[in-house]
């Protein structure tokens, strides 16, 4: 699975390659050549042009547009894969029907045949393709000679496997080590327990045995002065059953080699999880949440789509001004912690230029926020695209605001335990002016007290400082504080002096407050 990068490290430049711009003015005259020759007949262009060169000219113009906004310049072509071609004929697709669609709604496509759009897409997606691919030989030979003079290198000692089970993963691993450069690790041969793949060859590299010979593999080899170090096994737990495993293991122990699994040897073990990230989870003790909760989601359902329809023009103004001032893209994520510790991803309007310019220059904080950027954020209009976030049900409308991992409280389970919210009741407190712990608080706080009138309040709250700005209110952040201590804190405290009580000890009465034993 792709994971996008974050807006501020992505920038989008008008980058084409000037052979993608050469194919995309000469594809639709080729595909116009194609269908018939005669309609490249120009005629007197002083008067009128003919229908077959305004739609080759149309059909330009949304190409190079189409190319820009999927990005294709962005691709380098000795990289170019089954996916950057899959990219490149849905491309290809888009740009034909939008000139098709614009040139049909102005003039019913007289003039031109029917047919001519399919032949263009053809003609478009092959070219753009054939270029990759000439650019991908070009820089594979490229490789090839730079790798076998490394080889070549008597001073470099190969480490040289043996691989046992073909999968896609395997065949994934071959290919890359072909492209290590300079080369630490040689692929000798393959052993699979498919009879039938006895013979064939994967990546270049021959399947030449069973699994279960692998003891006279390694033996044969060594007869002809190859000495093998490592057995590599294929992760495919399906193809390399236990006892096979037990067998192909042992004759390898017998003869001093190590058989551990590809993942392993790549050093592609899943991470163990840090324990500050292993968030949410039920609270300690009792927490009694108010039934509102129960009927929360309909209203936020209700007041979403209400928001939306007065949102959407100022959304569409806010979004102009930050492709004007910052540029695109104008949406960005981060990951944040929701309910019951699962993560998401939060979308705001995009208010910083990237950290570092177009030659990899890194840029001062101070010069990436802009006067409109400063304003929005200061307005909350930057949080409109989280109206998405509540539909889909990952957030709340008013609630604990999602915070990052490393920004969670000591123990954050009891604010984790209900819907994140746009904003909510620390915000309105003190915001960016609280401690995580008095956050933390606050947020507990409102999650006992929830109801309709104090959602009501926090939201002419969060008006109140769109206009006026944060301001921190000492009194609500003490007494939340106060009222967290004497809940959990204290009662933590309370059994813990319990549970030094010696046994037979009865219940005291006698302790005053604020006594120790």
């Amino acid at each position: 699975m792709r994971v996008a990068s974050p807006a501020s490290r992505d920038g989008t430049a008008f980058r084409l390659r000037l052979a993608d711009i050469g194919w995309a003015t000469a594809a639709p005259f080729i595909a116009l050549a194609l269908r018939d020759p005669q309609l490249l007949e120009a005629g007197d262009l002083t008067r009128d042009i003919p229908a077959p060169f305004r739609y080759a000219f149309l059909s330009i113009a949304c190409t190079l547009l189409v190319m820009w906004g999927f990005r294709l310049g962005d691709r380098m072509g000795q990289f170019f894969s089954l996916r950057d071609a899959i990219d490149i004929c849905v491309a290809s697709a888009c740009a034909v029907a939008a000139s098709s669609v614009v040139l049909f709604t102005l003039t019913r496509l007289e003039g031109v045949p029917r047919s001519t759009p399919l032949i263009y897409v053809l003609v478009l997606a092959a070219g753009l393709v054939a270029i990759r691919g000439v650019s991908r030989l070009h820089h594979r030979e490229v490789w090839r000679r730079e790798l076998e003079t490394s080889v070549a290198d008597p001073s470099t000692a190969l480490r040289r496997v043996i691989l046992i089970g073909v999968d896609r993963f395997a065949s994934a691993a071959i290919e890359l080590i072909d492209y290590q450069l300079p080369r630490t690790t040689q692929i000798v041969a393959a052993l699979d327990a498919r009879s039938s793949f006895v013979g064939r060859k994967v990546g270049g590299v021959s399947i030449v045995a069973l699994p279960q010979d692998i003891g006279a593999v390694l033996d044969e080899y060594a007869e002809h002065g190859v000495e093998i170090d490592e057995v590599w096994l294929a992760d495919d737990k399906e193809a390399l059953p236990a006892e096979l495993l037990k067998d192909v293991a042992a004759q390898c122990d017998a003869r001093g080699r190590d058989c551990i699994p590809i993942a392993e040897a790549l050093n592609l073990a899943p991470r163990q999880a840090r324990p500050e990230t292993r968030l949410g989870g039920p609270p300690d003790g009792r927490f009694d949440m108010p039934g509102y909760f129960g009927s929360k989601r309909v209203i936020d359902l209700l007041a979403t789509s209400l928001l939306l329809v007065f949102a959407a023009p100022m959304a569409l103004i806010v979004a102009c001004a930050i492709l004007i001032d910052v540029g695109a893209p104008i949406v960005f994520w981060q990951q944040r912690v929701g309910r019951n510790g699962e993560r998401f991803f939060v979308y705001k309007f995009r208010t910083f230029r990237p950290p570092f310019d177009r030659r990899g220059r890194r840029v001062p904080k101070e010069r990436r926020l802009s006067r409109i950027g400063r304003a929005i954020r200061a307005a909350r209009l930057d949080e409109i695209p989280q109206l998405y976030n509540v539909i889909i049900g990952h957030m709340s409308l008013i609630g604990p605001r999602p915070l990052l991992p490393v920004d969670q409280p000591a123990d954050p389970r009891r604010r984790l335990s209900v819907r994140p919210g746009v904003t909510g009741w620390a915000q309105i407190k003190g915001g960016t002016l609280v401690t995580p712990e008095e956050k933390n608080a606050l947020d507990v706080w409102y999650i006992r007290h929830a109801s309709w009138r104090l959602d009501l309040a926090i939201a002419f709250g969060t008006l109140a400082i769109a206009f006026t700005g944060e301001r921190l209110n000492r009194a609500a952040v003490e007494h939340a504080t106060g009222w967290y201590r004497r809940e959990f804190e204290g009662a933590r405290g309370r059994a813990e002096t319990v549970g030094l009580r010696p046994q037979g000890c009865a219940k005291s009465s006698a302790l005053a407050p604020g006594r120790s034993i």
